[in-house]
């Protein structure tokens, strides 16, 4: 029987590239082997390429400039359309790597915030609605989205950061005095951490493996262990280690 988890980014890009993983623990070789024989169903938050994939010296001037992207069309013709600032031009690496994902069987989880970018990719390679409909599965994502940034974490770090204290993210970012470039980018990884753990508990997907809960996360993060704890008594999130996942699996197997 498999299993489905979602990589963080520090986990999936040494599954798939072949280097990193040659030269690193054995672990990621047993992951990618599982993946390969179908015990693991992987996935990845779409915001590796929508988010992060934005120079971290460029995210306080990318959101401050920010324009959503407008497409009205009646009867299957387009007949307005405003681009927008779109997504951020993907890297050269991740133009290598995400197809060897996709073709060793991740697809991509996602919550739809309004006016955000989208991947322009084709519906099979999106994480398919198998355990609750379209509209439970964003229901719940922005259930556990809110939660998250009540603890401020996930984008609520980003927006307590902010000293402008009215209007919505690009307003306030544009009106910020405050907040360093640094800090700012680091909210934005925060921003796109919490979304995918919100987007993994809409799926219902059974792991999310990540290499921050086993570093030490800052307090501020919600990888940190007392934000955890909460958010995983509170929602049944299962946050592991790429060798925790590994133990998990040699106990179900066990059984």
């Amino acid at each position: 029987m498999s299993i489905s988890v979602t990589f963080d980014s520090n986990v999936w890009e040494i599954i798939v590239d072949e280097d990193k993983r040659n030269n690193s623990d054995q672990i990621y070789t047993k992951l990618y082997q599982l993946i390969k024989d179908g015990s693991i169903t992987p996935y990845f938050f779409e915001g590796l390429v929508t988010m992060e994939n934005i120079k971290k010296t460029d995210r306080k001037e990318h959101y401050s400039n920010y324009n959503a992207g407008f497409l009205m069309s009646v009867d299957g013709e387009e007949i307005t359309l405003n681009p927008g600032s779109g997504k951020p031009e993907i890297s050269d690496y991740l133009k290598r790597v995400v197809p060897q994902a996709l073709e060793l069987g991740f697809r991509f989880t996602k919550i739809p915030r309004i006016g955000a970018p989208k991947l322009n990719i084709s519906e099979r390679y999106w994480a398919p609605d198998e355990k609750y409909s379209m509209e439970v599965r964003q229901s719940r994502s922005f259930e556990c989205a809110r939660f998250l940034e009540n603890l401020g974490a996930g984008k609520g770090k980003l927006m307590n950061e902010l000293d402008a204290a009215e209007g919505g993210l690009v307003q306030r970012s544009k009106n910020d005095n405050s907040v360093t470039e640094k800090k700012y980018s680091n909210a934005v990884g925060e921003w796109a951490d919490g979304d995918a753990l919100a987007a993994n508990y809409g799926y219902g997907i059974d792991y999310f493996c990540t290499h921050d809960r086993a570093s030490g996360a800052g307090s501020s993060s919600i990888f940190h262990t007392t934000k955890l704890q909460q958010l995983e008594q509170k929602y049944s999130i299962n946050v592991v280690s790429p060798k925790e996942l590994l133990q998990e699996l040699g106990v179900a197997r066990a059984l």
